[in-house]
C-alpha cells in the first residue's frame, strides 16, 4: 500500500535527501529549461535545481511551503509533491514541482498525491508542459494562459501570491558557477556554445507551442 503523508517544512534531513534523490533523477523533466542529460553543463543545472528545491524543503517555519510523500510498503520515499500556500487563504496552493520514481509510474502514485492535495486545498493551480496537459485535466484542471513554455492551470479561481523563489539566482551562486566552469572547461567552449544553440531552439519551440495550443483550446 503506498502511503501520503504531508510535511510543513522545515523537514526532516533524511526525507529532504530522499526528496532531492528524486529530483536530481528528474532534472529534464522538473526543469523548465529541460536540458538534455548529454548538455556539458547538465551538472550546473542540476545543482542549481537541487539548490532550489533544498531552499524550499529547508524554510523555516511559518514557511507556506508544504510537501506531499509517497511512500513504498518498505517506506521509501518514491514520489513528492511541492507546492506553497497562501497567508491569507486556507484553502488555495500552488504547486511548484513534482516527480515520482520511475520504477513506481504507471501505478497512479501522482494520482494519489493530487487527490491527497486537493483534499485539502481545493483552489489550486500549476504549470506544465503542453504534453502533461491531459493528466491534470483528469483531475479538473483547467488550461488558463502560458507561462514561457509550459501551460498555466488552475481548479477554482486562485487569486492569492505563494511564496516563489526566483530561480535565476541559483544560477549565480558560486557553487554553480564553480560546476560551470568546471563543466564547460572539460567540455570545451564550442561543444558548450553548440549545446546552448540546440537548447535554446527548443526552448522557442516549446514557447510557440505553448502559445498555439492555448489559443486552440479558446
Amino acid at each position: 500500500m503506498i502511503t501520503m503523508t504531508r510535511h510543513t517544512t522545515p523537514i526532516t534531513i533524511t526525507e529532504g535527501e530522499a526528496v532531492l534523490q528524486l529530483v536530481m533523477d528528474n532534472v529534464t523533466s522538473l526543469s523548465m529549461t529541460r536540458p538534455p542529460a548529454k548538455h556539458p553543463l547538465f551538472s550546473a543545472y542540476k545543482l542549481a535545481l537541487v539548490h532550489e528545491i533544498r531552499a524550499y524543503l529547508s524554510r523555516p517555519s511559518p514557511s507556506f511551503i508544504e510537501v506531499i510523500t509517497a511512500a513504498s510498503p518498505g517506506g521509501e520515499i518514491i514520489g513528492f509533491l511541492l507546492y506553497g500556500l497562501s497567508a491569507s487563504a486556507v484553502v488555495e496552493c500552488g504547486i511548484y514541482y513534482t516527480a515520482v520514481d520511475r520504477r513506481f509510474r504507471g501505478q497512479g502514485v501522482m494520482s494519489l498525491m493530487v487527490r491527497e492535495l486537493l483534499s485539502k486545498y481545493p483552489i489550486s493551480s500549476l504549470s506544465c508542459d503542453v504534453e502533461l496537459v491531459p493528466v491534470y485535466e483528469r483531475f479538473g484542471y483547467r488550461p488558463i494562459s502560458v507561462r514561457e513554455t509550459h501551460i498555466v492551470m488552475a481548479i477554482g479561481d486562485p487569486k492569492e501570491v505563494t511564496p516563489v523563489l526566483d530561480t535565476t539566482k541559483f544560477m549565480s551562486e558560486t557553487p554553480i558557477l564553480a560546476e560551470r566552469a568546471a563543466a564547460s572547461a572539460r567540455a570545451g567552449e564550442y561543444a558548450v556554445k553548440r549545446a546552448n544553440k540546440a537548447l535554446k531552439a527548443d526552448l522557442d519551440a516549446r514557447k510557440a507551442r505553448a502559445k498555439q495550443f492555448l489559443k486552440a483550446r479558446r
